[in-house]
């Protein structure tokens, strides 16, 4: 896949610490996007390259892309500081499989929690753009009003299409406001009584999405019915003490760099001083791509084909080993 560059022609603060860039191709058109996939953006602090992805919090049907960043480690800081209108960047993509196009149903249920709320939006738009009378229920949690990302344009677009139904679930809200804490199982029955006639689209922070996925479990919704999103996969903590290691060995300079059982090959890597291309950091993109030799465990196949498995190739911030292991990159 070939990079873009993109120009940056509009910035906009959603919230306090969050931002939304549009970005349009310097000549020509973007590709293709389904509502819900995501982006490499790369940039460079300090003299080093960095890459880190974002979902697409536009719909296909824009005339641009735009990427809402909240400004959460380094990238996302950089960011905020430094992208400009004018400013041009490099962007790789679109890549993902979380999307209504591919995962389709009559009646979704939308459930995120703060900047998850980003694939959903554009999810949101895309539908109501195919089928403005849709069926949908979108249920967003947030600390504050003050932190609904869209919150004004969610009201406007759920106003002028009787078919949507949204609820704010505020942990500090006013007294009047319905939907006060974390979500609940309660709060779901009563928000979506017909939950278990639809399919669910989650998103958000890691402990939102364990505590919400156990809700609809509890609940009885079938597994085959929760389509997830998450960018960081579960975090992996070494199986034994750290006298207990394997070697990964550079296959370009036959540098040995140790790895604990559990730890994945990104994460040895770069504790070792180690510079890898990657992005998502949850096995979504595929940037962190590498060949492997030995015995390794995948925790992600997104993006690899029967080949490159058959080969070796792996993603190496979704992959653990159970032996020395030869790594290229």
């Amino acid at each position: 896949m070939t990079p873009l560059i993109l120009t940056c022609i509009g910035r906009r603060a959603e919230t306090h610490d969050v931002v939304t860039w549009q970005l349009a191709p310097l000549e020509g058109c973007l590709p293709p996007v389904l509502a819900g996939q995501c982006v490499t953006l790369h940039t460079e602090i300090d003299g080093v390259s960095h890459s880190r992805a974002y979902t697409l919090s536009s719909a296909p049907h824009d005339p641009f892309w735009t990427v809402t960043i909240k400004a959460v480690g380094k990238v996302s800081h950089h960011l905020h500081q430094s992208l400009q209108v004018g400013d041009t960047i490099r962007v790789d993509g679109p890549f993902g499989e979380f999307n209504l196009s591919a995962l389709p149903c009559d009646r979704p249920l939308l459930l995120s929690a703060g900047s998850g709320i980003t694939p959903m939006w554009a999810m949101l738009r895309d539908e109501l753009a195919k089928r403005p009378d849709a069926d949908i229920r979108f249920i967003h949690s947030a600390r504050s009003s003050e932190d609904v990302i869209f919150g004004h344009e969610l009201a406007s677009l759920a106003e002028a299409h009787p078919g949507v139904r949204h609820a704010l679930v505020l942990e500090e809200a006013p007294v009047d406001h319905p939907w006060v804490g974390r979500l609940t199982p309660d709060m779901l029955r009563e928000l979506a009584p017909d939950l278990l006639g639809r399919h669910v689209y989650l998103c958000g922070p890691a402990p939102y999405m364990e505590a919400v996925g156990a809700m609809l479990i509890e609940l009885g919704l079938p597994a085959g019915q929760l389509h997830q999103e998450s960018f960081g996969l579960p975090a992996t903590e070494p199986t034994s003490a750290p006298s207990e290691h394997f070697w990964l060995t550079l296959k370009k300079s036959g540098k040995r760099v140790k790895i604990l059982p559990g730890q994945t090959l990104l994460a040895a890597l770069e504790e070792a001083g180690e510079h890898m291309l990657a992005a998502c950091r949850a096995g979504v993109c595929g940037a962190c791509r590498c060949t492997t030799v030995g015995a390794i465990e995948r925790q992600s196949l997104m993006t690899l084909s029967a080949h490159e498995l058959e080969s070796g190739v792996a993603l190496a911030c979704s992959c653990t080993v159970r032996g020395d292991v030869s790594v290229d990159y």
